[in-house]
């Protein structure tokens, strides 16, 4: 009878402990941040944000994570499917998603809404010299890598090559490769050029000015730049310093948009606050030094950019406790 009850007293005791991890593991909400190619800035920007969030918000009752995927185009569709709360999109394509323009024309995305910009996006392309490439122009006929299907490189570069060349998709061969996989094509002589559009520095094209393969990238004029604007007036000139990667012996002139950080609009107002709070009081110093494209952060920049789609409650009321002016465009 007594070794009956002892183990009835046991099971009853590993039957409390389940009951009690069930009941704390479903107390538990999940916020996943869907961010690019592992190759690219999205990414690693992604994971550090995840991280400090993490660390900032570890008693929220949430938890953080970053996962890579194709990039901005796929990432607003995940958000639209609430397949993902969180994502780090181009400030372009947000804008079109949530005005149901350009490739969004009646596909509209209402349930996104903006929580800060991020850094300046360049339009990094970077070509294997002494082939007979340099600029747009030199697309025609070419195996050209313009990111993932679902990335950023399938909605700015096509504003590019028409702007700037008169060109199209069809004028090129465009292989759908993530930017590590682009480095490692370039490499292999498989491929002339590669899209790889990103903060800087961003690790795929440190990778390839390091490399054996002669490399250099194209650059924009300010006629180029002006064109562009004409049709994306979200394009703004940007220069990377000479020496931001390996064997850069000059500055890059070139053009950029801002990307941004992007929720789905159902997310807990007081989470959006405390995550903008850890970005900007508690942790803005840690993230400068933790990734070059996060040098830009900044709270006079945190606005700079957005356009046409509302920030999420929390946001805007964490701007406003901070003096922050917020453009009417942005407030619903």
């Amino acid at each position: 009878m007594l070794k009956r009850n002892s183990i009835l007293t046991f099971v009853i005791g590993i039957l409390i402990v389940l009951l009690a991890t069930t009941s704390t593991f479903a107390a538990v909400k999940f916020i996943s941040i869907a961010t690019g190619s592992t190759g690219g800035t999205y990414y690693p920007v992604g994971v550090i944000l995840a991280t400090t969030f993490g660390e900032e918000l570890k008693d929220s009752g949430y938890r953080f994570s970053a996962h890579a995927s194709g990039g901005s185009s796929e990432n607003l569709e995940m958000l639209r499917n609430k397949e993902v709360k969180m994502a780090i999109v181009g400030g372009a394509p947000t804008s079109n998603a949530y005005a149901g323009i350009g490739k969004y024309e009646g596909k509209q995305i209402e349930n996104i809404r903006f929580v800060t910009a991020l850094w300046p996006e360049a339009m990094q392309i970077v070509y294997r010299k002494n082939i007979g490439f340099e600029t747009l122009a030199d697309f025609p006929g070419r195996k050209i890598a313009s990111g993932p299907a679902g990335g950023g490189g399938t909605v700015y570069l096509p504003i590019l090559l028409k702007q700037i060349a008169g060109l199209t998709y069809d004028d090129f061969q465009p292989q759908y490769l993530g930017y590590s996989d682009s480095a490692q094509a370039m490499q292999n002589r498989l491929i002339d050029a590669c899209f790889l559009g990103g903060g800087f520095p961003t690790s795929a094209v440190s990778q390839l000015y390091a490399s054996q393969i002669p490399v250099d990238m194209v650059e924009f004029s300010d006629e180029d730049i002006a064109k562009v604007r004409e049709v994306a007036p979200y394009f703004a000139k940007v220069i990377i310093p000479k020496g931001t990667y390996p064997k850069q012996d000059s500055d890059l002139h070139l053009m950029a948009i801002k990307s941004t950080l992007v929720v789905e609009k159902d997310v807990s107002e007081d989470i959006v606050y405390k995550m903008l709070e850890a970005i900007y009081v508690n942790k803005l110093e840690d993230l400068h030094k933790k990734h070059g494209a996060l040098k830009t952060l900044s709270l006079e920049q945190a606005l700079v950019g957005l356009t046409n789609v509302p920030l999420h409650p929390g946001a805007v009321k964490f701007y406003k406790d901070h003096n922050v002016e917020i453009p009417d465009d942005l407030i619903k």
